[in-house]
């Protein structure tokens, strides 16, 4: 007879409950103060937790800031999976339209702003530090990414083009494309926006794709 699956028990349920309240008020509060600042007392008093569940869950402060960049990762890395696929799918589609398509796809996840406004401030402080939480976000998540687009824009582009030369061009798109996030203040106080409204999303479009079709990133002269 099939063993039946067991059930979790009240404690296991608390338990994961105090881990994910953990993980998010880690992302709060580094966004907010930076992980120097954030002592293990904050951030177990923000996730209404005693200061005992750090050591007893992640084993320290660290390994738990750590964990909330994996978290992080975890989820960018399935989203920017999305822009891959559209490189891979419609095998019947031109390889230039594929590629737009995708860089016009990273473009919406990023102004989509469904997670929390906490990340993208984690992300940001984690970036400007360069520290070991971003270099998990980027090694498991930002890479891959860049790593794809770069491989479908090696396939276009001058066959004397170095691939250095086609990473640092991939990697400024997708850094500008990502700053409508990170950055999202320059450049909303830079064209008097209030805010980002449906409506912009075509002007976004148009400049993405007027920076593709320039051959900014394929076909170019390395030699200009």
């Amino acid at each position: 007879m099939a063993s039946k699956l067991k059930a979790p028990s009240g404690h296991d349920a608390r338990s994961a409950k105090t881990r994910e309240h953990l993980l998010e008020a880690t992302i709060e509060v580094i966004g907010s103060v930076g992980y120097e600042a954030a002592s293990t007392r904050i951030l177990a008093k923000a996730a209404n937790a005693n200061l005992s569940a750090i050591p007893y869950h992640f084993g320290g402060k660290k390994a738990l800031y750590l964990a909330a960049a994996q978290m992080i990762a975890d989820y960018a890395r399935s989203r920017f999976e999305e822009v891959g696929a559209l490189l891979d799918g419609r095998v019947d589609a031109e390889p230039r339209s594929r590629f737009e398509d995708a860089l016009i796809h990273l473009l919406h996840i990023v102004l989509e702003d469904a997670e929390p406004h906490s990340w993208t401030s984690f992300l940001a402080r984690c970036t400007y530090d360069n520290d070991k939480a971003f270099e998990l976000i980027h090694k498991e998540a930002i890479k891959p990414l860049v790593d794809r687009l770069a491989l479908a824009a090696r396939e276009m582009s001058d066959p004397k083009a170095t691939d250095e030369a086609i990473r640092l061009r991939v990697s400024a798109i997708v850094t500008a494309i990502m700053s409508f996030r990170v950055l999202r203040g320059i450049v909303l106080r830079s064209i008097e926006w209030d805010d980002f409204q449906d409506e912009h999303v075509a002007q976004f479009e148009a400049m993405v794709r007027d920076l593709y079709r320039s051959n900014f990133l394929v076909d170019f002269n390395i030699d200009q």
